[in-house]
């Protein structure tokens, strides 16, 4: 491979920094990037070849055709086109309808997104791969800090995005979206555009046409002071980690805790308490509001049970009790 261009090292370097804060990859390991054909996950995949060559690992590429506007198939046809030019293994996944239904209830992005990753993973992992990698960039950190302040998240919401959450890496989460352009450009990457990405509709789209730019004006650096703010709130998570785990232990197993323990903790704990509880027992998390009335359950025998999409509770005698919510 002949010398990256500097626009190209730049994006690498980057890469390279997050995942050696993650640990990972390790030598050898296979990694599946998830390529849409959009400049960010082009500058993912060729940041990922610059590195891959030193630390001996094997790439392939994902690309997902979601049937939701004409010329994604085509898209999805450059990707895997462009994967075997360069001579990488590629899977080109075409979601049915049904797939994308069965996520309904998290709007049209949630079940886009939902339907995307139950195709990749299976995928990634026929493939032979150990991690699948996508291109959110440190503007898609702030965009998603920014959401998570509108819809009154809590700390845990602010720590926005990790580079690494579980098997699923996010290298590029250092990197400016100018600079993946920056690097397309520079490389000569023709890269697809979404005509879905310009259009008014979606809140995300607004927070990046509008209010982020809104705010580069207010306060030039705001994007990163964001990304900042979801670090600074991660650092805080995980140290606090360890103590929600103790305290969920203390309060009970499976789906039950112990209303009194519950209710015995500082507010703020108990609150992490109950989203622990939840994703414990594979609900959904509860929103701040839900997260107070399970809250208040711990406190009041004869208080009404409480639900939000994905979930519910009761109070069960000394308990509070989980569940899924009722048809």
């Amino acid at each position: 491979m002949t010398r990256a261009p500097a626009e190209l090292r730049v994006v690498a370097d980057l890469a390279g920094k997050a995942l050696a804060g993650a640990g990972v990859p390790g030598p050898g390991d296979r990694v599946a990037a998830a390529v849409s054909g959009g400049a960010d996950s082009l500058a993912l995949l060729h940041a990922l070849r610059v590195l891959a060559g030193k630390r001996d690992w094997r790439l392939a590429v994902l690309t997902v055709d979601h049937g939701l506007r004409p010329g994604s198939a085509a898209d999805a046809a450059f990707v895997a086109d462009h994967a075997k030019a360069l001579g990488l293994p590629a899977r080109q996944l075409t979601l049915a309808p049904g797939e994308l239904e069965a996520h309904r209830a998290a709007g049209p992005e949630g079940a886009a997104r939902a339907a995307r990753y139950e195709a990749l993973w299976p995928a990634a992992d026929e493939l032979g791969c150990r991690w699948l990698a996508t291109g959110h960039t440190l503007d898609d950190q702030a965009e998603t800090v920014l959401l998570q302040l509108l819809r009154g998240a809590g700390p845990d919401g602010l720590a926005g995005m990790a580079v690494r959450s579980g098997r699923l890496l996010r290298p590029l989460l250092g990197v400016r979206r100018a600079e993946t352009r920056a690097c397309c450009a520079a490389a000569g990457l023709a890269w697809r555009e979404d005509p879905t990405n310009a259009t008014d509709g979606p809140l995300r789209n607004r927070v990046r046409s509008r209010l982020l730019p809104l705010l580069e004006q207010l306060r030039p650096g705001a994007t990163s002071t964001l990304a900042r703010t979801a670090a600074l709130a991660a650092d805080e998570r995980d140290w606090l980690d360890p103590v929600v785990a103790a305290a969920l232990a203390a309060a009970g197993d499976g789906a039950d805790l112990d209303a009194a323990a519950l209710g015995g903790l500082p507010v703020a704990l108990g609150r992490r308490v109950v989203r622990a509880a939840a994703a414990r027992a594979g609900l959904e998390a509860p929103d701040a509001g839900a997260t107070d009335r399970v809250l208040a359950l711990a406190g009041a025998a004869d208080e009404a049970g409480t639900g939000w999409p994905g979930g519910s509770a009761v109070r069960d005698g000394p308990a509070v009790r989980l569940a899924l919510p009722a048809d």
